[in-house]
This record gives C-alpha cells, sequence and structure tokens, in this order.
C-alpha cells in the first residue's frame, strides 16, 4: 500500500485519479484549490504534515495556452518554478513525483511520432514554462515519471468546470447549422480516464524505470475528424462541421502543427487505447452522468 497525494485532486485528470484509486489498497490523499495553493511559498513543506510519502501526483497547471502569452509570471510560477519545488521536496524526502507535460514542448516540425528523446522546441509560453519544468524535474529528483499528455477531455472538464473540446461541440452541434474546424493540426485526443489509469498502473507495478513517458491515445486525427467522431457518435449530422486550415485560424499563441506522440515505452506498463474506444467510453460516462 502506498500514500499518494493528488494535487489538483477536483480537475478534469486529478478527479478521474481520485476515482480510480477508491478501490485501491493505497492511501490518497486528494487536495484541491480549496485546502492547497501552489502559490503559496510554503505549500511544498506543508506536506510534511501528512508523515511517509510515497507519492505526489501534480496535476496543478496553468494550461490556457493563449492565457499563458498574456500572463508569463504566472505560467512560469505555476507550471515551472513550482514543480522544481516539488521536485526538490520530493528528493529530500524520497518520494517519487508523477508530473503532468504536454506534447507542445515540441514545434510540430515533424511528420512522424515524437519519441520521448526527440529534441524539444517550445513554440509558446506554456510549453517553454512545460519545458522548464522537465529540465528541473530531471535535474533534482532521480524519482520522477514526466508524463506528456495531449488534448485532454474527462467527465469533470477543464478546471472541474465540465468544459472541454467534446462538450464545445457538443453545444456547437445544438445551436448552430455550421462551424469551421481546423482539418490540418494533428493531434491525439486523449481520455483523462486513461491516463489516470496509466499513472495507477505504474504506481500498482512499483514502476522504477524513471523517466518521460508519452501518454496519449495510440490513434490521432485532426481537430475536423475528431469532431465529425463526436458528431457521428452522438446522433448529430457531421457535415454541420466544415474544414479550416491551421493557417487560417488566428491564435494568439502559435501551436505545433503535428503533436503525434508514440506511446511503445508506456506499453510495457499500460496499453493506450485508440481515441474512438476512449471518445466512446467517455461519452457512455458523460451520459450517464
Amino acid at each position: 500500500m502506498a500514500k499518494i497525494i493528488i494535487l489538483g485532486a477536483d480537475g478534469q485528470l486529478g478527479s478521474d485519479l481520485v476515482k480510480v484509486l477508491a478501490d485501491s489498497s493505497h492511501q490518497v490523499v486528494p487536495l484541491t484549490r480549496d485546502n492547497f495553493d501552489a502559490l503559496d511559498s510554503l505549500a511544498v513543506s506543508k506536506f510534511e504534515q501528512y508523515g511517509d510519502i510515497d507519492y505526489i501526483i501534480n496535476c496543478v497547471a496553468v494550461t490556457n495556452v493563449d492565457g499563458c502569452e498574456d500572463n508569463v509570471h504566472d505560467a512560469f510560477s505555476i507550471n515551472t518554478s513550482f514543480a522544481l519545488k516539488l521536485a526538490m521536496f520530493c528528493a529530500a524526502h524520497d518520494i517519487t513525483l508523477v508530473h503532468l507535460s504536454t506534447d507542445y514542448v515540441f514545434d510540430g516540425n515533424k511528420t512522424t511520432p515524437y519519441q520521448e528523446n526527440d529534441l524539444a522546441a517550445p513554440l509558446n509560453i506554456y510549453g517553454l514554462s512545460k519545458y522548464a519544468a522537465e529540465v528541473g524535474i530531471s535535474t533534482y529528483t532521480t524519482k520522477h515519471f514526466i508524463l506528456r499528455v495531449s488534448s485532454l477531455f474527462g467527465v469533470a472538464g477543464a478546471a472541474g468546470e465540465g468544459g472541454n473540446f467534446v462538450t464545445t461541440m457538443l453545444r456547437l452541434a445544438r445551436e448552430k447549422d455550421s462551424w469551421t474546424v481546423i482539418d490540418d493540426q494533428i493531434t491525439c485526443p486523449t481520455h483523462t480516464l486513461d491516463i489516470a489509469r496509466a499513472i495507477v498502473a505504474l504506481i500498482n507495478q512499483q514502476v522504477t524505470e524513471y523517466g518521460i513517458y508519452n501518454c496519449v491515445s495510440s490513434s490521432s486525427c485532426s481537430w475536423y475528424q475528431f469532431t465529425q467522431d463526436i458528431l457521428t457518435m452522438c446522433g448529430f449530422d457531421k457535415n454541420k462541421v466544415q474544414p479550416i486550415s491551421y493557417r487560417e485560424y488566428k491564435f494568439k499563441a502559435l501551436r505545433p502543427q503535428y503533436g503525434v506522440m508514440a506511446v511503445d515505452k508506456l506499453a510495457k506498463y499500460y496499453q493506450m487505447p485508440t481515441y474512438q474506444v476512449a471518445l466512446k467510453e467517455y461519452l457512455d460516462l458523460k451520459f450517464a452522468e
């Protein structure tokens, strides 16, 4: 049995981690925004009150990609500085750190799936802040798992508020006859429940092959294709959505146009499903609420 602290336990991923761990023999300490503030200078030291900790899972992050361009200080305070404090605390107390990173550490110039050891080259402040955390964690603590994730959807929604890309597309399907979605930006839409299962698999199997793991769905698509799949599975006309080029879309922050990541390394411990299988499970759970 392990003692596990989950930071951001009320968020999209954190809430799924709490669910997956609910039936385990592990002792789980779920910390939310109500009882934990990552900007508090003493936040990390307060973990000592929980006694001997085996794992800290950090689901806390500033993930608004365009917002990070305007709030650089917040992005680096949460995404980088806090992660480094966590890494040093974990190293000092022999705790394994599980940290969530992103495909946005890459520039998207490849045409084949990114491997864990491919060169990072972030295009935006969000990606840079997350990559800086990766470097810091790898420097300050040996016992770490950095999971690079992508294009998340989960029942709790972003920031625990119910919203994500899937719910937005379904809302548009109810409200509009037609809208546009990018058809030449390729990603791996990933159900947060599968990321939670992968993390628990690493814990249950007591994995000591520390380092970076890509943790995304095992298939990829454009946002346009993903939207068509969402509409089809939910009984809407998939032709409501129209394709638009990445180059025509106005972003404040540049995004990698190709964000597919290989999951062979993780597959030794957990097999990620295709995004189609993950989407169906998510929709079944969402509509069952």
